[in-house]
């Protein structure tokens, strides 16, 4: 917490500043990151057992003690609020210093004391949301002051709710919070306000979800809460009130189902008969893609009923009314401005671009790369879903863009559940090195490279890349092949760096097998079933080296019966494309889809592993539903 004063508190420091800049929310904290660690554990990863939570209250407690005594923050307090931060157990700490008030167990008043130089004399940041939370047990005109100055901050604005929990007032301090804050103070105050007053509502409706973190769950909150429903009931959509339900549908229903909320339906009808008059902006573009995507039908996970008044016949008519606004000639202008100035998250103007089946030239994703050139989005939408038009553009960038931090001299060991925000750049790597490869483009001097990079899966790419292009090797690939073993920490890949040099193992031959696929090809469509993901069992006694680097997650497996086997008369076989036979589906798994297909049904499979490997070959068997009718695809005005 900055101070121009050394010995300045935080509390004077917040109340100096607020005195120059009186403007609200505070505009001298990082809205970004003031609160962050803290409601990111309380809201989304609390994994502490209730008995470890009590256990570290009462620690904390046995250290305050001495400090009520003497007036002063002693040595072991300080190190016990460092050691332990206090978002791990907060609400347990509260419970048990209002259980031993309520005992007498600690003095009232030496505690109300100690906690007034806590939240206004401190300088250090826990020991001022120490300050609040004990503050709770003291309501009068001077403790509101202080939680209300300190709370309006975002680093302490959980703290300030839990404090004002007893309050007279409670739900309406809460919503001051909700007006007042920013950020993840915010984001705290929206989940716990009820907006019960009709003037709540409105703010809520009008303000509420617009946040510069987590828009999508403040858009949530804002469209979900009970306390909402009757007045989106009596919403009038006018041409104030449209954007405003346009940014709330858009963002809440980014990636959720706009069926699944209650009281969707008369919302969502309201929204589309006014949007041919109102609906002119990009939100307004967003939020109809959005409709539109969840009008779609989810037939492979079943979805055959529906709740909150919605019906085949609707979706149908809502798909329709979507259908033609997005066939507006105007929408291509309103995209191209957006393109040019991005101003909404780069995740909502993929989510247009997919929905509407656009090919964007590269150029006009640039102010969105520029803006964060590895958003996963942009990713999915330039590598995995359109590789063949964007891969030159993709590896000129790369080069320049790549943290260096990325090709280093010893390769790491990641395991899936190690990967963070840091390993985003590796993983646009990977998915280049797969479309140089499907693309037919060796780039010899960066498949070296990557053969000892840090992430795992990109060492993997560039091995599939060289065996590939290996009639194209020059006399560098075998240096850097045997350079690349002797530092590779992962068993697997030091297998298949021996292999692409030839020095396989000497291990016993294994089977290698084809069947003919002919008759059982089958053409995947969205109105596929689902039946059981499951794994192909013995494939450790298959020669995996022939499907090396063929086989990657989506692709299409081919399933064939066996009944002659002479192990297992529902014996089903998994093939690749070609027919090459990679295991069974297992005997604990076969019964029903052994009997389906002798009963005329076309199965497949699609391989959900990113790579084929001893121990991960995992499969989601679907049965094949060819459609009645194609499905249509918005053709966007040139």
């Amino acid at each position: 917490m900055p101070s121009k004063h050394r010995e300045e508190s935080i509390y004077q420091y917040i109340t100096r500043m607020a005195e120059q800049f009186p403007e609200l929310p505070y505009i001298f904290q990082d809205e970004y990151t003031a609160g962050a660690r803290d409601c990111k554990h309380v809201f989304f990863s609390d994994e502490l057992t209730f008995y470890k939570r009590e256990k570290l209250a009462m620690e904390l407690i046995e250290v305050l003690k001495p400090c009520l005594l003497n007036q002063t923050m002693m040595e072991a307090l300080r190190k016990s609020l460092e050691h332990t931060p206090l978002y791990l157990y907060y609400q347990n700490l509260t419970n048990r210093i209002e259980l031993l008030l309520s005992e007498r167990l600690i003095d009232e008043t030496l505690l109300y004391t100690f906690a007034i130089k806590l939240a206004t004399e401190s300088q250090s940041v826990k020991e001022v949301k120490l300050g609040i939370l004990i503050l709770r047990f003291y309501e009068n005109d001077f403790t509101r002051k202080i939680i209300k100055v300190l709370g309006f901050h975002s680093e302490f604005t959980l703290y300030a709710i839990e404090a004002v929990e007893n309050f007279r007032d409670y739900n309406q301090f809460l919503f001051t919070f909700v007006q007042n804050t920013t950020g993840f103070g915010k984001l705290a105050a929206l989940i716990k306000c009820k907006p019960i007053h009709p003037e709540q509502q409105k703010w809520f409706f009008h303000y509420g979800a617009v946040n510069p973190v987590a828009p999508n769950l403040s858009a949530m909150l804002c469209f979900t809460k009970p306390d909402m429903r009757e007045f989106y009931k009596q919403l009038v959509v006018t041409r104030e009130t449209f954007p405003k339900l346009s940014y709330l549908i858009a963002y809440a229903c980014e990636d959720n189902d706009v069926k699944v909320f209650e009281g969707s339906f008369d919302l969502i009808e309201k929204y589309m008969d006014t949007a041919p008059t109102y609906a002119n902006t990009f939100i307004d573009l967003v939020a109809v893609c959005t409709i539109h995507k969840s009008m779609e039908i989810n037939w492979q996970q079943g979805e055959t009923t529906f709740e909150h008044g919605w019906t085949f016949h609707r979706i149908e008519q809502v798909r329709e009314q979507c259908f033609k606004l997005l066939k507006k000639r105007k929408w291509k202008k309103v995209l191209d401005i957006e393109l040019s100035q991005p101003k909404e998250k780069t995740s909502l103007i993929m989510l247009v671009i997919n929905e509407l089946n656009l090919i964007v030239e590269y150029k006009k994703l640039r102010p969105m790369l520029n803006r964060d050139f590895f958003h996963m989005a942009i990713l999915k939408y330039v590598l995995i879903d359109h590789p063949e038009y964007y891969w030159k553009n993709v590896l000129n960038d790369l080069e320049d863009v790549l943290p260096k931090e990325i090709f280093v001299e010893k390769p790491l060991d990641i395991k899936d559940d190690e990967i963070t925000k840091e390993y985003i750049p590796d993983i646009w790597l990977v998915y280049l090195l797969k479309a140089l490869k499907n693309e037919d483009h060796y780039d010899e001097p960066l498949f070296i490279r990557c053969l000892t990079c840090r992430f795992p899966d990109a060492r993997i790419e560039a091995i599939k890349g060289l065996r590939y292009f290996k009639s194209e090797w020059s006399a560098l690939v075998e240096q850097a092949l045997a350079h690349a073993y002797t530092i590779e920490p992962n068993k697997n890949i030091k297998k298949r760096l021996l292999r692409l040099m030839g020095k396989a193992d000497q291990k016993p031959v294994k089977e290698q097998r084809y069947v003919d696929v002919d008759e059982i090809k089958v053409f995947p469509s969205r109105w596929d079933i689902r039946l059981m993901t499951t794994k192909i069992a013995g494939i450790y006694y298959r020669d995996l080296s022939v499907v090396e680097g063929l086989i990657e997650k989506g692709d299409i497996l081919y399933l064939k019966r066996e009944p002659e086997n002479p192990y297992d008369e529902k014996a089903i076989l998994v093939t690749a494309e070609d027919g090459y036979v990679l295991g069974y589906v297992p005997k604990a798994d076969n019964e029903i889809p052994s009997s389906l297909m002798d009963s005329g049904e076309k199965l497949y499979a699609i391989f959900q592993s990113e790579y084929i490997e001893y121990g991960k070959a995992i499969i989601q068997i679907m049965i094949s539903r060819q459609p009645k009718e194609a499905g249509k695809i918005i053709p966007f005005p040139k």
